[in-house]
């Protein structure tokens, strides 16, 4: 499965190397009840998938001391000054577990901040109510997001309607309030809630089992949900 978050940040510079790599150990919190412990997350600042196996990306209280001066020496290396990517992975090329990269922009001129994510056989994240409590947990790392698109990578690049435009997939949110009546198509609408007011909608086009991108019939839902969106200029480009 891969998840896509599109966000901006909440001040006007970039992050720490220390702070960046404690929203990914928030990242990985979500993980941990789901069977891939905190403390099995490895950082890609190492150079190389063996190397990075000497560095646990984070302990129970945060990001590791070594790996936030890696990622340090690697800002002075880069001359960083408003752009940064890292990420971190669970040491494993196939079976179960996962690999994510943020990448933070406090460029004005492109402010956009990317979350990419997948993961492989972490079966709690196949039922979807699991997947929306998993999403609610990134909207409150970053409750900026604009969009967080949930699906098969495949679907994303073979099976979508419009090339330039996200995806439906299984789950899309999108940071806007989308009714029954704007949408029937969709399996469910799941508002998000923040101090009263609806900031935005988790669009589900199937419930009762996690989407295939081999299923026709998951995809045929999928790209109706992308058509009555755009058809409404209610699906971003």
């Amino acid at each position: 499965m891969y998840i896509t978050q599109i966000f901006q940040l909440s001040q006007d510079t970039l992050p720490s190397p220390e702070e960046h790599l404690r929203y990914l150990w928030e990242v990985a919190e979500l993980f941990d009840p789901l069977g891939l412990p905190i403390e099995h997350w490895y950082s890609s600042a190492a150079g190389t998938p063996k190397k990075s196996l000497r560095y646990p990306a984070f302990d129970a209280s945060g990001p590791t001391s070594t790996v936030v001066e890696m990622l340090r020496a690697q800002d002075k290396k880069d001359a960083v000054t408003n752009y940064r990517i890292t990420g971190v992975w669970t040491g494993k090329e196939k079976g179960r577990g996962g690999a994510f990269s943020t990448s933070l922009s406090s460029d004005v001129g492109n402010p956009t901040c990317v979350l990419r994510m997948q993961f492989d056989q972490v079966d709690a994240l196949d039922d979807a109510r699991n997947m929306q409590r998993f999403m609610f947990g990134l909207l409150d790392i970053w409750p900026t997001s604009t969009q967080i698109r949930v699906g098969p990578l495949i679907y994303e690049h073979t099976h979508k309607v419009f090339p330039n435009r996200p995806g439906a997939g299984w789950m899309l949110y999108l940071d806007r309030a989308i009714t029954p009546k704007e949408l029937p198509e969709a399996a469910e609408l799941v508002p998000v809630i923040e101090g009263g007011k609806q900031n935005g909608t988790i669009i589900v086009s199937v419930m009762d089992e996690v989407f295939n991108a081999d299923n026709p019939e998951h995809v045929k839902i999928a790209n109706a949900i992308e058509v009555r969106l755009a058809d409404q200029d209610l699906l971003p480009r």
